[in-house]
């Protein structure tokens, strides 16, 4: 009788571990398909690649999600690019501080590092050491932010020269008679003629031709600026609209300044481009950001901001049809209200198309050249 009772007792047990078992089983199943059904992921498996790249946007449409940030330097990331020593100078430069009517508040002395490429006897080439760093590119200003800006993203550059500039008629035209690389250069291509004034009224490729003339000549590696690139540069470690305050102001920059873009008096426009560098600088010493003639860049145009930008690196377009040949344009022109002058604003345009109010400024870096493209691909367009 005994025994009979132990038996009994042992079946019990068996029978009870295995109801617990099965119950444990089904409590996990439906975990999991909760999970999943509202946004969740199921755990990743052994072996299976984590997505740590874009975060994407639904098939069904909706907002685009903000893409994942590089990781952000402990301090700003100096050029690397190898300079001669003879061509390297201390600048010494003021940058004002502008309250919401345009008066300055406070005037800043700044330092920076200056590179001289000498282009001919009479006319040299002026760039500035930006010192990279992370920073938030667009703009999350719903009242004022055009749906390509948005949503803002934490993105990194590394250090670069930028030229102090846009590149001006002389400069130009000096370049264009160097030997050609692929395509020819007009040697008098914009509108309103003068020297010191910015070459305007070119191409994209005309542009980047400039640049790899000037790389085959001096054997450093010039280019345009990428877009993060110069959105960073033109912010000069600030994150408002512009990058002396709340408004912009005619004695810093020319824009169409008859058109008030806060509580700043009206003034009128100039209405034609003035000398390179003749107005305000930044904080990185550079001048025109804001304003004189439109600039492209390296990029080419799509519709949102993306993790190739959060890496300050340039996107490039592996399709052949004409949405693929849209290049960035970023800043603003002489006759541009101060809205499309704020430091996100940032538009495409077709490589083969001029503007009498398009310009261009160079970059010298040692990344982000030719020989690294970094190709978008459909979730990035």
């Amino acid at each position: 009788m005994a025994q009979s009772n132990v038996q009994w007792q042992w079946c019990r047990l068996l029978m009870l571990s295995v109801f617990l078992m099965q119950s444990l089983a089904g409590f996990d199943a439906r975990a999991q398909e909760r999970s999943t059904s509202v946004g969740g992921k199921p755990p990743v498996e052994a072996g299976e690649k984590k997505n740590s790249g874009v975060r994407r946007t639904s098939s069904g449409g909706g907002k685009p999600s903000r893409p994942a940030g590089p990781p952000c330097p402990d301090s700003p990331l100096l050029p690397t690019v190898t300079l001669p020593t003879e061509q390297r100078s201390t600048l010494t430069f003021e940058t004002p501080r502008l309250d919401a009517r345009g008066n300055v508040i406070e005037t800043l002395n700044k330092e920076t590092q200056r590179f001289t490429e000498r282009l001919s006897d009479q006319v040299s080439l002026e760039l500035v050491a930006i010192p990279g760093e992370c920073f938030t590119m667009g703009s999350s200003r719903a009242d004022e932010a055009d749906e390509n800006e948005k949503p803002p993203i934490r993105a990194r550059v590394f250090g670069f020269y930028m030229g102090r500039t846009e590149v001006t008629q002389a400069q130009w035209r000096v370049v264009a008679g160097w030997p050609k690389i692929e395509r020819d250069l007009p040697p008098d291509p914009s509108k309103f003629k003068g020297d010191d004034l910015p070459v305007d009224s070119i191409t994209w490729d005309e542009a980047v031709e400039f640049c790899r003339r000037l790389t085959k000549k001096t054997g450093r590696p010039y280019r345009l600026p990428t877009e993060a690139e110069w959105e960073y540069a033109c912010r000069a470690g600030t994150s408002g609209m512009f990058t002396y305050g709340a408004v912009l102001a005619p004695t810093l920059e020319n824009y169409d300044s008859s058109l008030p873009y806060g509580d700043e008096p009206a003034v009128p426009a100039r209405r034609k481009p003035t000398p390179a560098g003749s107005l305000g600088f930044n904080a990185f010493g550079l001048a025109d950001m804001h304003g004189n003639v439109r600039e492209w860049c390296l990029d080419a145009y799509v519709p949102r901001l993306t993790g190739t930008h959060a890496l300050g690196a340039p996107v490039r377009s592996v399709r052949q049809d004409e949405a693929g040949q849209s290049r960035v344009i970023r800043g603003g022109a002489w006759s541009s209200a101060p809205d499309g002058c704020r430091c996100s604003i940032r538009e495409g345009l077709h490589r083969e198309d001029l503007l009498t109010i398009l310009g261009f400024r160079v970059a010298l870096s040692d990344r982000h050249g030719d020989g690294q493209p970094i190709e978008t691909d459909d979730d990035d367009e």
